[in-house]
């Protein structure tokens, strides 16, 4: 996602693609509605024009023509300033249709949705997939999200399966410390 070290994370993917013939190269996936400003503050956006100007920020980061999966990051986001309004998830599900439709993105979907936002946006058009938190220790989608998602053929690409290396095998008292 461009928040990932304030789109320092799409820079090298941009720079590795480049080695990697066109015909070759794997899907770029990307999330937008979290957004930065110079000093580092981030906050949530919603709006069509700022989801505008991030995907064009992205394709520029990445260096590439369309990404393959563009997705809503957050439909809620607790750490933006008070009193901003980010906008609604309609508005910003009905800008990545229109993004997809204009070729910016071959697919849209979202991450960490649970079921009503999800049925909120499928009014307007299913998602292509959703992206939670899944592991052992956070198995609660089991119980509505991914049943939903199999019922309205939405794909599910968890995240954070190891839960950060916590199921990995070589978490420590030491390594938890630092």
């Amino acid at each position: 996602a461009a928040i990932y070290g304030l789109g320092h994370s799409e820079e090298v993917v941009g720079r590795a693609l480049q080695d990697i013939p066109r015909a070759e190269r794997p899907y770029v996936f990307t999330k937008c509605s979290l957004v930065w400003d110079d000093q580092g503050n981030t906050w949530h956006n919603l709006r069509a024009q700022s989801i505008r100007r991030e995907i064009e920020e992205s394709l520029r980061r990445l260096q590439v023509e369309r990404i393959d999966l563009y997705q809503i990051h957050w439909p809620k986001w607790p750490a933006s300033p008070e009193g901003h309004d980010p906008g609604t998830i309609e508005e910003a599900w009905t800008t990545l249709t229109q993004l997809r439709d204009e070729g910016k993105a071959a697919f849209i979907g979202v991450s960490n949705f649970e079921v009503a936002h999800l049925k909120t946006i499928s009014r307007i058009e299913t998602p292509t997939n959703l992206q939670p938190p899944y592991s052992m220790l956070r198995p609660e989608i089991e119980q509505e999200v991914l049943p939903y998602c199999l019922a309205h053929n939405i794909g599910v690409i968890p995240y954070s399966p190891m839960q950060s290396g916590l199921l990995t095998g070589t978490m420590t008292r030491e390594r938890l410390a630092a």
